[in-house]
């Protein structure tokens, strides 16, 4: 308790401060220390896309690691999609599409000499809307497998409980394999389509949008299953939600009008309320806050700028007082 009234003193002291413009020497923390990077599992080169005339991608490099989950942030038509999609070539189908400079996996061009069939087991897709084949959960599952020629029985129903278990589904649908996939909720169906891309064993699984149509609690549970995914896949996630970038990804990229500005590693999860320049404050300094603003509202935000002197930018703490 010692620590925190001392961390308490410190963070107002640092605000206060910060608030007379004086420059503030932020702490090293023992849970901030910067994570092992992986190996690049996906490297964009001086990628230029056109649609026609359109150049709908403008110069993009950038290095997504493996095993973490990377985020693509940004308005509409800024070309986040259109990123995702050149990944397992799904723009190759698109009338008058053009693609210029370097996508690998693994060090391996995919624009070269490179099987597409192949490449899309490699890397799966999970679209913004469920799209669960009109047949049964079982089948829907089964469906990539047996198309790479796997036709036994036991083998199947290994790959299909697996899958499903990896999807957080198997416990809800185990006893009812054969009902149709379409009768399920919009969030089981969701996770139906996650497990049937895992059921080829991709190494990267891009989701566009996955959580844009179901409801708070369906996201939840995409979000956790996208977390321990990570630990066995690469995925890479286009969202419009600030806030579930911040929450599940490892790295943002925020692309604007076809260029990306900007590729940076996130906020660690127990450094959330953290501005630059300022001591890390934990969660239970944020109910200090709450508590000695004598705010009883849990909206922090509202909280915060009822404070003085205090100032709040979306989502964060900047700075704390009384």
């Amino acid at each position: 308790m010692e620590n925190n009234e001392q961390e308490w003193t410190d963070a107002v002291a640092a605000a206060r401060a910060f608030e007379m413009g004086e420059s503030v020497a932020s702490p090293v923390y023992a849970d901030k220390a910067p994570e092992p990077q992986h190996d690049v599992r996906l490297g964009v080169e001086h990628l230029d896309l056109f649609y026609g005339d359109h150049h709908a991608l403008k110069d993009v490099n950038i290095a997504i690691r493996d095993r973490e989950i990377t985020s693509f942030i940004g308005p509409s038509g800024c070309g986040k999609s259109t990123l995702l999609r050149c990944f397992n070539r799904m723009n190759d189908s698109v009338k008058d599409c053009r693609i210029e400079g370097s996508i690998t996996l693994d060090g391996a061009d995919i624009y070269a000499d490179y099987n597409v069939t192949r490449l899309r087991q490699r890397v799966g897709m999970v679209f913004q809307r469920p799209n669960p084949f009109p047949m049964s959960i079982y089948d829907n599952v089964a469906y990539g497998p047996r198309g790479l020629g796997i036709k036994d029985r036991d083998e199947l129903d290994g790959l299909v409980e697996e899958s499903l278990r990896r999807a957080a589904l198997w416990d809800e649908v185990k006893d009812k394999l054969k009902s149709s996939g379409l009768g399920l909720s919009g969030g089981q169906q969701q996770r139906l389509c996650i497990a049937r891309a895992l059921a080829v064993k991709p190494e990267v699984l891009l989701m566009d949008e996955p959580t844009s149509a179901l409801d708070p609690i369906s996201t939840v549970m995409i979000e956790q299953l996208a977390m321990e995914l990570k630990e066995h896949y690469t995925l890479v996630v286009v969202t419009h939600n600030m806030q579930q970038a911040s929450r599940i990804s490892d790295s943002v990229a925020f692309f604007l009008l076809g260029e990306l500005v900007e590729h940076a590693e996130t906020v660690p999860q127990s450094a959330r309320y953290q501005d630059p320049g300022l001591p890390y404050r934990p969660l239970w300094l944020i109910d200090r806050v709450r508590t000695d603003c004598g705010v009883a509202s849990d909206d922090m935000h509202a909280a915060l700028l009822s404070a003085r002197p205090a100032r709040c930018m979306i989502g964060r703490i900047t700075s704390v007082g009384s």
